[in-house]
């Protein structure tokens, strides 16, 4: 296959971010976080919809039917597409101004799993959390720095996780019946070259896409080895994350940032910021709906 991918829509998001493909609706969420934007693409028509917030975004995961969960600057809400109401669940409130939240996924437990990071990116000053069905919310993970890409195989007894400084995935046994965590030892060492890890996915065959900011690149890598085994060139220096989607599941979309980059950079990429698409041979994995069985 083809190890270029190919721009989808110019968005020119400031910090595009967080792409999940909802397969109900068969169309891909995905966030801006610093242009207080949600996206939505819908392959079928070619239709872009946006949706503008007075607050960062830092999530969108979809829950019941028309809803979404999203990780607002200041907590926890659910956003109706269709009456576009917004409403605050007094979950993980956040009222220091420093922080924010980053990326979120839901679990095979069903729960929505997200970590909180310092705005400058300070070390240590995030934390990452784990929301149930419920809403009850617990600290799974303290003093983390950049919280992003998770993933868990399928046969849900293994979690995959990046605290981006570390450029390091980390891989946890994951208990289904209680949503907990335990036995953290490194999968992957990425080399500094490469760009820091950010956002990733698993496919079918449960390897890892990653996508590298400052790399211009998705990565896919065997976890099992800590070796690289493909690469997806993208024309854009900061890529942000990806994720399987399309009818069957072979279309990688891949989210970019034109944030941190000088006038240059940005004439040299004019594209970054755009969500772009490469079409694969491997199959992906579809996602977990928040509150599915409530």
């Amino acid at each position: 296959m083809g190890r270029n991918a190919n721009l989808l829509f110019d968005a020119k998001a400031v910090l595009g971010e967080g792409p999940v493909w909802d397969y109900r609706k068969q169309c891909l969420f995905w966030v801006d976080i610093e242009g207080y934007k949600l996206h939505q693409h819908n392959p079928l028509s070619g239709e872009n919809r946006k949706w503008y917030f007075d607050e960062m975004i830092g999530a969108a995961v979809p829950a019941q039917e028309g809803i979404l969960l999203l990780a607002m600057e200041k907590g926890l809400t659910s956003f109706d597409l269709e009456t576009e109401e917004l409403i605050k669940l007094g979950v993980l409130e956040n009222s220091d101004s420093d922080l924010r939240f980053n990326d979120g996924k839901v679990g095979p437990d069903g729960a929505f799993w997200v970590g909180t990071m310092d705005k400058t990116c300070a070390p240590q000053a995030g934390n990452f959390f784990r929301v149930a069905p419920a809403l009850q919310s617990e600290l799974v993970l303290p003093n983390t720095s950049v919280s992003n890409g998770m993933a868990w195989t399928s046969d849900k007894k293994t979690f995959y996780y990046i605290d981006s400084p570390t450029f390091e995935i980390r891989a946890f046994t994951f208990n289904l019946s209680n949503g907990s965590i335990s036995n953290g030892k490194t999968a992957i060492r990425v080399p500094a070259s490469f760009g820091s890890p950010d956002g990733m996915c698993i496919d079918s065959e449960e390897m890892l896409w990653v996508a590298h900011w400052g790399g211009h690149c998705v990565r896919r890598w065997n976890p099992k080895t800590g070796k690289e085994i493909a690469k997806i060139e993208v024309p854009a220096p900061h890529v942000t994350s990806c994720c399987f989607g399309g009818k069957d599941l072979q279309t990688l979309f891949i989210t970019t940032a034109r944030s941190g980059l000088d006038e240059k950079t940005l004439h040299d990429f004019p594209f970054s910021g755009g969500l772009f698409v490469h079409e694969c041979d491997i199959k992906g994995t579809p996602i977990e709906y928040f509150n599915d069985n409530q």
